[in-house]
């Protein structure tokens, strides 16, 4: 080792320089076995010295030993500031303070280290956290927090070892306090508010996380965990009067169900529920709407109001009453100039998504009951104009009939390989329905049947074949079309 002051070669384990007598300041890092072997040494040293002293003493006073008298004429002869022994007991002195001064002065070090050291009391609080003593944990670690009281490290470790003790709303409160500091970093805020979340999910306390989240002021953070939110729904139109009629679209911000009323009144679990856009037409509508979310949180109730000012387009115009008809019959309408009419043959009310009418329809035969209603281009019915026609013709050959002749007249002609509609080389069979009465102009009136082949799963395919089969005879035809589209027949006959 070298001197720093003067650079020459230092004799190992000395603490000074001999050469320009610089001391050297070594301070060691001491642990306990440090401490405790120099006070050991210590202690063997000041016995040495106390031994020596004792050894020195005179045997008694007034006697004087040759060796003594010998010493007394050695100083004569050689006379010194210091005397040897004196000097010899300041050299053992000065060394015995030095290093009581250097241990001290270690001392000093180690205990400001371990008393002022963040990093000291964190590896001690795991320390004892290894070893399950998470209350010796948390009081280092409360040491740590007073040294360096902004550290998130240090709350989410002390908060985890209250969750590991059991107390779990405290390890959740000293990190409400953490975040309400507002102080911390995104990543830091969100490891806090996951671990809050945590703790009271776990626990199914899932208001107060709404409650949390809903004082947050981060929309970050709030966006994250906003499965667990229950926001007030809204509106896809803002309140006012429209010339139109709405399609009203009501959102929330996750999952969960959505409850309404037209009328104003608060809605509830009793309610509708909102499964599609609501259509508003022409009216006054007060709409409000709650939000429960999928662990039960309710919202605050949305409002909004909307008046639909439209003028109702005029009805179609049927051109055929109801009642029995024994031939067959096109049901014609008249569509007002402002406006599409659609219909329904079913009895049920029609609306857009219903069958336009384009030109006259077929009535069908048996019972029906058709109704039509003219819809403006901004979305307003009109009203709804009922018929029912009853039609069957004066003949006893039914539908069933015409379907048997079809299939006597192939399987005669060996295209059927039975009665039941099988064939060679297809796999199922071959399977005829009704489809309408139609007028052939000079030919007169016919049943129209389609083919198709039905799959062994139940499936059926159409051909491009049809059938048409004379109403009050019974002959079956194949009915074809030329190039013009004018019907003709191809008897099976």
């Amino acid at each position: 080792m070298k001197c720093p002051n003067c650079g020459c070669e230092m004799a190992e384990g000395h603490l000074y320089c001999e050469k320009c007598g610089m001391e050297i300041q070594i301070v060691p890092d001491f642990e306990p076995e440090i401490e405790n072997s120099i006070i050991e040494t210590l202690s063997t040293v000041a016995e040495e010295i106390e031994g020596s002293n004792k050894i020195q003493q005179p045997a008694a006073q007034g006697e004087e030993t040759l060796k003594t008298k010998e010493k007394k004429d050695k100083k004569k002869k050689n006379p010194s500031f210091f005397p040897e022994e004196q000097g010899k007991n300041w050299l053992l002195v000065s060394l015995i303070t030095f290093i009581v001064v250097t241990v001290t002065a270690a001392l000093v070090i180690v205990f400001v280290h371990h008393r002022y050291s963040v990093n000291y009391q964190i590896e001690k609080a795991r320390e004892y956290a290894e070893m399950q003593n998470y209350e010796e944990a948390i009081a280092y670690l409360e040491k740590a927090r007073q040294l360096k009281d902004d550290a998130v490290d240090i709350v989410l470790m002390e908060s985890n070892y209250y969750y590991q003790m059991g107390e779990r709303q405290k390890s959740a409160d000293i990190l409400i306090q953490l975040v309400q500091r507002g102080q911390l970093e995104y990543e830091d805020k969100e490891r806090a508010y996951e671990s809050i979340i945590y703790i009271y999910d776990e626990e199914g306390r899932y208001e107060e996380i709404n409650s949390l989240l809903t004082s947050c002021d981060d929309a970050d953070i709030v966006n994250h965990f906003q499965q667990y939110m229950a926001m007030s729904p809204e509106f896809g139109y803002e309140s006012g009067s429209y010339d139109k009629v709405i399609t009203l679209k009501i959102t929330a911000n996750t999952t969960g169900k959505i409850y309404y009323t037209l009328d104003g009144s608060n809605p509830d679990a009793n309610s509708e529920v909102y499964t599609a856009p609501l259509f508003l037409e022409s009216g006054e509508y007060q709409v409000a709407a709650v939000f429960v979310n999928e662990y039960g949180i309710k919202s605050d109730i949305a409002r909004s109001w909307y008046i639909i000012n439209l003028t109702e387009p005029d009805p179609p115009e049927v051109l055929l009453y109801s009642g029995t008809y024994r031939v067959p019959t096109m049901i014609e309408v008249i569509v007002p100039e402002m406006g599409t009419v659609y219909y329904t043959m079913d009895g049920t009310d029609p609306n857009k998504d219903s069958l336009k009418y384009t030109e006259p329809v077929q009535m069908p035969l048996g019972r029906s009951n058709f109704k039509f209603v003219t819809i403006s281009e901004e979305g307003v019915p009109s009203e709804v104009i009922s018929r029912s026609f009853d039609f069957a013709p004066e003949t006893d050959v039914t539908v069933d009939q015409a379907i048997e002749n079809v299939m006597q007249a192939l399987f005669e002609r060996k295209v059927l390989s039975d009665l039941q509609g099988h064939a060679h080389g297809i796999q199922g069979k071959y399977v005829f329905s009704y489809v309408s009465i139609v007028e052939i102009p000079d030919l007169g009136y016919y049943y129209v049947l389609n083919e198709c082949i039905e799959g062994e799963d139940g499936t059926r395919q159409m051909t491009d074949l049809l059938y048409a089969v004379e109403v009050y005879t019974g002959a079956p035809n194949r009915l074809i079309y030329d190039e013009d589209g004018q019907m003709g027949l191809i008897s099976l006959q």
